[in-house]
């Protein structure tokens, strides 16, 4: 929610922003990417005249992160952004500067893209916004213009004509938290991808595929497709554990554990287009032997089916909540509190995970915004330490699946869409570093 500060606005971070506002960094500064690939190039002056639209609708975004003496909070900026030219490698860390906000907007060829800080929304409420400066942008270039704003209300994206809604700014965890609650067990240190990894790098790998076509191999199953993804997940990285050579195997971690974020405003009646989301985390220890597909097709399922629980959900509420509502928590000095972050991070967070996989969902507009919009593609945070990530998101009839990494080799890209393609599933692959497309 905004609160005062000398006459002006500000925002507390939420639950998930204060642990990520402490931990970011080079390595893994949690900036995630939404991008719209229209069918003509960008008018730019147009896309800017679509953010200043925006800007007074979306003010909890359009914020910079600042250091206060106990907590981090969101301090709004006094401009809009200005619209940039393309980055080298995208979700780069966030560059410092008075009005420079925790939201970029890039513009190349065709495509809008959008970068996110994670302290100030999820998947969510990126989403919100990217259908609603698609929709901004192609008025401004004539493009329904004839459309009633009552017809995009009901189709629920947010534009310049409607008030703020108090509620998309508020902090959904600190609503649902349960104080009797118990904290969810400790998981063990997992396996990730093997290779070095590149300082600055960040490798885009897109797959697209008939949205039909795999969801009738993932029903076939008797699974959804996010339960299938992560199999699938899940069994290439046991590939390649098992491709180790002996004595590499036998430091490597035995846990093969995939996030996969859960968003909160499907199971919690909430508006908020910020941060709320948690995880669930399927996983098989290797130490047990081979899995085969169909076994770890049935353990993640049903892991998901458990953690999906709103009883289980409370019990991250707890532990997350729990914290900084600790009374000795709200008096120590912001440093302290991010060492200790840091520490619990090192120890029990990054080094749980061998990577995460975020579905989105499907990304809808109405018509005839929605004909010229080719296909949108949504890049996830990158992380050292897992090495790399999966984004996806399903647009029209077509899924898109995009495998962030910093891993110098492409072995798990090729596993994993080798892996999807396996089923009879057509994949087309557009990759950030070949030249040109592939058919598996």
């Amino acid at each position: 929610m905004p609160h005062k500060k000398h006459d002006d606005t500000f925002y507390t971070l939420d639950n998930s922003a204060i642990f990520m506002a402490a931990i970011a960094g080079a390595s893994g500064p949690f900036v995630f990417r939404f991008y719209g690939e229209l069918d003509a190039p960008i008018v730019v002056p147009a896309l800017q005249d679509a953010v200043d639209a925006l800007y007074p609708r979306f003010p909890y975004f359009f914020v910079r992160l600042r250091s206060g003496v106990f907590w981090h909070y969101l301090d709004p900026v006094t401009k809009p952004p200005r619209v940039e030219k393309e980055l080298r490698y995208p979700c780069a860390t966030m560059p410092p500067g008075a009005d420079r906000p925790a939201v970029r907007i890039f513009a190349y060829g065709r495509r809008i893209a959008v970068e996110f800080h994670h302290v100030i929304t999820d998947g969510a409420g990126a989403i919100a916004f990217m259908r609603a400066l698609t929709v901004e942008y192609l008025r401004r270039i004539g493009i329904g213009t004839d459309v009633k704003d009552l017809i995009l209300t009901e189709a629920g994206i947010k534009h310049p004509r409607e008030p703020v809604e108090s509620e998309e700014a508020e902090d959904g965890y600190n609503k649902y938290f349960r104080p009797t609650a118990t904290v969810p067990d400790k998981t063990g240190q997992a396996f990730t991808i093997p290779g070095s990894r590149m300082f600055i790098a960040y490798r885009e790998t897109l797959g697209s595929m008939e949205v039909q076509q795999i969801l009738a191999v993932a029903k076939s199953f008797k699974v959804s497709l996010t339960e299938f993804l992560t199999a699938a997940y899940i069994d290439v990285l046991q590939d390649m554990y098992e491709a180790l050579p002996r004595r590499e195997q036998r430091r490597a971690k035995k846990i093969i554990s995939v996030q996969v974020p859960v968003n909160l405003r499907k199971i919690y009646p909430s508006k908020s287009l910020r941060n709320f989301f948690l995880f669930v985390a399927p996983h098989i220890d290797v130490r047990l032997g081979h899995w085969t597909f169909e076994e770890i097709l049935r353990r993640v399922h049903h892991q998901m089916q458990l953690g999906l629980e709103e009883k289980e959900l409370v019990r991250q509420l707890k532990r997350n909540v729990g914290g900084e509502r600790n009374p000795f928590g709200k008096i120590v000095f912001l440093p302290i509190k991010t060492l200790v972050l840091r520490i619990i991070n090192a120890t029990i967070g990054v080094g749980a995970y061998s990577g995460s996989l975020s579905n989105v969902g499907i990304v809808e507009l109405p018509e005839p915004f929605s004909s010229h919009v080719i296909r949108y593609s949504f890049i996830p945070s990158r992380a050292r330490t897992t090495g790399a990530n999966v984004g996806v998101l399903t647009w029209q009839n077509r899924l898109y699946i995009n495998i962030g990494s910093m891993v110098r080799n492409t072995d798990f890209e090729r596993r994993f869409f080798s892996k999807i393609s396996s089923f009879g599933i057509d994949v087309f692959i557009i990759s950030s570093h070949d030249e040109g497309d592939v058919n598996l």
